[in-house]
């Protein structure tokens, strides 16, 4: 389970960053110096989302990282001039048609760049000067947060246009860098509630599980689930806590499991903090014909002063309930803030 591997996760981690910085490729036959191409790549490529707290100050925002791949000390110890052109509004349009988001480009007023001299903003590029030894360099800007208009996503959006004579990294040599704030939901919840599948009696709620003496997995009850901002008025329904991923985790028998391409997509009205719909985060439907509805018999709205989402949602599935309305599984539920993701 995912709280069980974290350490585990960090100690390898640390140990990528500390031989990270000159890259060994993997090869047949008598080792050489220098072997292999040297790689120049946005990290992040090629999207990069960013949610924060409503901030009224000018804070520093890591926008995205430029990072030299060298396949030797050689290469690294080399000085390199690598540029990023500016795609423009043209790009963000037609990206937010292909892919169903309303991106908005930056205003320039709304930041300045943080002085580094080794990074030269001339009219729509970018110059990161690289000296002998560096390997990565961040772009951070200055953003002001008092002309955050939170119900706008906002981006930059860059190519790397000369590589200085390195290779392109394929897929992160793009990046649209996203920068957000997040809704009043958003956050780490605590789950207690009920799950009936009308179809398996053998199936139920994932907290009968984790409180069960068949759970071995190091992770308890109460479930948790993180509400991340999709936009002022929806967050999508992540588990951080059991799986990791977009999931929502059943008991199955004594065991665990969770039913596959469904997710929640919880949408809210701000004005009246009420649960307005909840959509399938896989497709409404899904592939398998699973969707999501909301049950008008639930509460559905969230409390400001006890921060509590009270909860009635259903997975409808025709392909395996025919008769309308393809009810399959319901779940009666409160999500409990915890506290900022």
């Amino acid at each position: 389970m995912k709280n069980n591997i974290t350490k585990y996760l960090l100690l390898a981690c640390s140990a990528m960053v500390l031989f990270s910085a000159c890259r060994k490729d993997s090869f047949e036959g008598d080792s050489a110096a220098g072997k292999g191409k040297d790689f120049v790549r946005i990290t992040e490529g090629k999207v990069r989302s960013q949610f924060f707290s409503p901030f009224t100050t000018i804070n520093e925002i890591n926008m995205f990282s430029v990072r030299k791949d060298a396949a030797s000390d050689g290469a690294l110890n080399k000085a390199n001039t690598f540029v990023l052109t500016d795609l423009g509004q043209a790009y963000i349009t037609k990206y937010n048609t292909e892919h169903g988001t309303d991106y908005e480009l930056l205003p320039t007023n709304m930041y300045t760049q943080k002085t580094d001299a080794s990074i030269v903003k001339a009219g729509n590029t970018l110059t990161f000067n690289f000296a002998a030894g560096d390997f990565a360099k961040n772009y951070i800007l200055n953003v002001d947060g008092s002309k955050f208009d939170p119900s706008k996503k906002y981006v930059i959006a860059y190519v790397l246009s000369n590589t200085g004579g390195l290779t392109a990294k394929a897929g992160k040599d793009t990046i649209i860098s996203a920068i957000a704030l997040k809704n009043k939901y958003d956050g780490v919840y605590s789950v207690d509630g009920s799950m009936q599948d009308f179809t398996n009696s053998t199936l139920g709620h994932i907290n009968e599980f984790l409180s069960s003496a068949s759970n071995t997995t190091g992770v308890s009850a109460p479930m948790e689930y993180e509400l991340r901002t999709i936009s002022a008025t929806k967050c999508e329904l992540y588990d951080n806590y059991f799986f990791g991923g977009n999931y929502i985790p059943i008991r199955s028998g004594t065991s665990y499991s969770q039913y596959g391409s469904f997710a929640l997509v919880v949408e809210f009205d701000p004005a009246t903090d009420k649960v307005v719909a909840v959509t399938n985060y896989y497709g409404q439907p899904a592939g398998n014909t699973r969707s999501a509805q909301l049950d008008p018999s639930g509460t559905n709205a969230y409390d400001a002063g006890a921060k509590t989402v009270k909860i009635k949602y259903r997975m409808l599935q025709p392909s395996v309930v025919v008769a309308p309305p393809n009810i399959r599984t319901v779940w009666d539920e409160t999500w409990t803030y915890i506290g900022e993701r």
